[in-house]
């Protein structure tokens, strides 16, 4: 591998779009194919293999995260050259997802070389801070410029093969960066009016932002995503979730049209929980649901596959960080072979790689990938 320098980088990059373009035309269906015929309840060759790869990628590639975080030609090289190394079915252009809103409203950001940026205080340490802050111009303002330009870059350089993906925080998310999770979750209990007119003027800013990249894709069709850990449950409450997530998530959809939300799920088990991840999808209009797995294996994907068909609405399931960086090779395969058994026949569910941390061991992330292909060819047929 070259050692990367701003003098060859164009060189480099475009040395990896010709090793994947050359992997992709050789597949019988697009990345986009696949994806939107399991979106559709229909069924593809294969399921299509995408990942969380961030922190991972820039490590492999022989970057820092700050430089992805913060540069786009980098960005982008170390997402090629994680998708050729380990064959995966596209590079995303996304990363640290809930700090570019809070960065282009002045926030002041910590960016550690192996790590993922930091927002160091809350912009708004009291309601009447709010009154100081004004929609960003996201073509100038933070890493605005940053996020389209790798999004352009993304898709000039790899053509019909590109995937372009809308990304933005959700609205509980966004005003948890801007206002600190525990001053927010004390709002609504104090103050319930300013928390939603936090709410409300987090839309009007996730609204610029979206159309901004919109703007810039200039009628290309992307992925929208909005991305809201925070939301989910723990540490918010299912009362929360109702109360205050799910109502300005919903109008969010609303303004922009069905994007992915990633929230609101419960990650451990409660009472009515199966009645909430019902909620999260319908009540907010989002275009599918996401499951991830993070500290415990309680959650069926028998049911999930049952809550996807009775609603026709997809699922995204993921392979959570901890499985994915710390069991086998073996024990990898055996897990996706399982999931992809139980949700995948029929279509409707995909079975994706979650958050893919920085010191997980290449082996591991070759399972992942290698099982999903393997065991997701369709028609779904395993013993």
């Amino acid at each position: 591998m070259a050692k990367l320098t701003e003098a060859n980088i164009d060189v480099e990059i475009d040395k990896l779009v010709e090793q994947f373009t050359d992997m992709a035309s050789k597949e019988p269906q697009s990345m986009m194919e696949r994806f939107t015929k399991v979106m559709m309840f229909q069924e593809p060759d294969r399921l299509p293999v995408f990942m969380q790869i961030h922190d991972h990628a820039a490590r492999v590639a022989g970057v820092t995260v700050r430089d992805i975080c913060t540069n786009a030609k980098k960005m982008l090289y170390a997402q090629l050259f994680a998708a050729v190394k380990y064959k995966f079915d596209t590079p995303g252009f996304f990363a640290d997802a809930y700090n570019y809103e809070a960065e282009a409203l002045g926030a002041k950001m910590l960016f550690p070389e192996d790590s993922f940026p930091v927002i160091l205080e809350p912009l708004v340490k009291e309601p009447k801070d709010l009154e100081k802050l004004d929609i960003p111009d996201f073509t100038k303002a933070g890493r605005g410029p940053y996020i389209i330009e790798g999004s352009k870059l993304c898709l000039e350089k790899l053509g019909k093969y590109g995937f372009a993906f809308l990304v933005a925080s959700a609205p509980w998310s966004m005003a948890v960066q801007i206002r600190g999770f525990n001053n927010l979750v004390r709002d609504t209990r104090k103050n319930p009016e300013f928390a939603h007119k936090l709410l409300d003027f987090c839309n009007d800013v996730i609204e610029a932002f979206v159309k901004a990249q919109k703007e810039a894709l200039g009628g290309v069709v992307a992925f929208p995503a909005l991305a809201d850990a925070f939301s989910c449950i723990p540490p918010t409450s299912p009362q929360l979730v109702y109360d205050y997530v799910i109502p300005h998530t919903a109008e969010i959809m609303k303004r922009l049209g069905p994007m992915m939300w990633a929230g609101g799920f419960p990650i451990m088990e409660i009472p009515d929980w199966e009645q909430i991840v019902e909620d999260v999808v319908v009540k907010t209009g989002s275009l599918v649901g996401m499951v991830v797995m993070l500290e415990s294996d309680w959650l069926p994907p028998e049911k999930i596959k049952e809550i996807s068909n009775r609603l026709k609405k997809p699922w995204f399931f993921g392979v959570r960080a901890g499985i994915i960086s710390k069991w086998t090779p073996t024990e990898i395969e055996k897990h996706v072979k399982n999931l992809i058994k139980v949700l995948c026949p029929g279509g409707g569910c995909a079975v994706f790689g979650d958050q893919v941390p920085r010191d997980t061991p290449p082996e591991n992330v070759q399972a992942l990938v290698n099982s999903i292909k393997r065991y997701g060819k369709f028609p779904i047929s395993i013993k």
